[in-house]
């Protein structure tokens, strides 16, 4: 059985290399042997020293996965194996203001680069990349109508 503190600087030195949902740091600290009540009063307590801020991990995880390419979809999935919600993304991502459009013209270039479309099995597979990575069938759409 932890006690508190034990707990306190688990947590701690989880949070110390990077920010974590409040689910996922749930999850590391059951593994240790904590009870469910244990663990919600130091994620509590980690709140409230603002160690443990779900709108701070929801802003990096934003960050790096549209650096990385990826679109508003594959984030929302993310965010949701994270248990955090659709309307906690949209505030972040109205604050961010990402143009979704252009990433996804990137993405497709970072990858295709200017190869020539062969023939429309390439055009399914180059279409199945970008809705993979998360883009709208609207924003799959403007890609290829700008590089026709």
């Amino acid at each position: 059985m932890l006690d508190q503190q034990t707990l306190r600087k688990a947590a701690l030195n989880y949070l110390s290399r990077r920010d974590y949902s409040r689910a996922a740091l749930a999850i590391k600290l059951q593994r240790k042997g904590a009870t469910a009540s244990d663990v919600a009063a130091v994620l509590d307590w980690c709140s409230a020293q603002n160690y443990l801020n779900e709108e701070r991990f929801l802003l990096m995880i934003v960050r790096n996965r549209c650096n990385q390419g990826y679109g508003y979809r594959y984030i929302l999935q993310e965010c949701r194996q994270h248990q955090l919600t659709e309307q906690q993304l949209n505030a972040v991502i109205a604050a961010e203001d990402i143009d979704w459009w252009q990433l996804a013209k990137h993405a497709y270039q970072k990858k295709f680069a200017d190869k020539a479309i062969a023939d429309y099995q390439d055009k399914v597979k180059r279409m199945a990349y970008l809705q993979r990575r998360g883009f709208s069938s609207e924003q799959i759409r403007a890609v290829f109508d700008q590089n026709d």
